[in-house]
């Protein structure tokens, strides 16, 4: 408890949450924003995405999907599905597994919000985002994602929160929101386990 307490919280009147929401809502593509903590370098966050992603401590994303799934029903965002942001095939083979799959997991395991990742596939193998700057990281996620063609119809009039472990410049979030909505999906709301400046 002591190591959780110790995380930054995402507190939606801070400057970074507001900087990170008004870069969601402005693309038009998604709706709202939760987030859980401030990924901070060096920080305890840090140590605990890292573990998570690279050191296949899937137990941890499990806990951040069902911190970040009770944040989800105090904010009161009701969905059809949650999305994962998905890995290219070739990412998860060199990884064995989406760690925004097992963080949606914890989050559909507390909101009851079933997880769907048959709905978006990642069609481009994309570079790491970390290093990129903000218009590099847009033109990386450009046309990045598409709709499973059997699944169009499952998009319309519905409504999805797409979840991811940390958000930065918005771009990656952005771009899968733009691919619901293109779809005629009613409402994108985005759920992070952290933001990042």
């Amino acid at each position: 408890p002591d190591c959780w307490d110790s995380i930054q919280i995402a507190s939606e009147e801070s400057p970074l949450f507001i900087e990170t929401a008004g870069k969601l809502a402005v693309s038009g593509a998604v709706d709202g924003l939760v987030s859980l903590y401030v990924f901070e370098k060096e920080g305890v966050f840090q140590v605990i995405v890292h573990n998570l992603k690279y050191a296949g401590v899937q137990a941890l994303g499990l806990e951040l999907g069902r911190r970040l799934g009770k944040i989800v029903v105090e904010s009161g965002i009701c969905a059809d599905a949650i999305i994962p942001i998905p890995l290219h095939r070739r990412k998860i083979r060199e990884r064995g597994y989406n760690q925004a799959e097992i963080i949606g997991r914890g989050v559909s395991e507390v909101s009851g919000i079933p997880m769907r990742t048959d709905l978006v596939c990642r069609k481009k193998y994309t570079k790491t985002q970390t290093l990129l700057s903000l218009n590099e990281r847009r033109e990386n996620m450009e046309e990045a994602f598409e709709i499973a063609l059997t699944n169009k119809s499952e998009v319309q009039d519905r409504e999805f929160i797409v979840v991811d472990d940390v958000v930065t410049t918005g771009s990656t979030m952005i771009a899968c929101a733009g691919v619901l909505r293109s779809l005629g999906a009613l409402k994108v709301s985005v759920a992070s386990a952290a933001l990042a400046e």
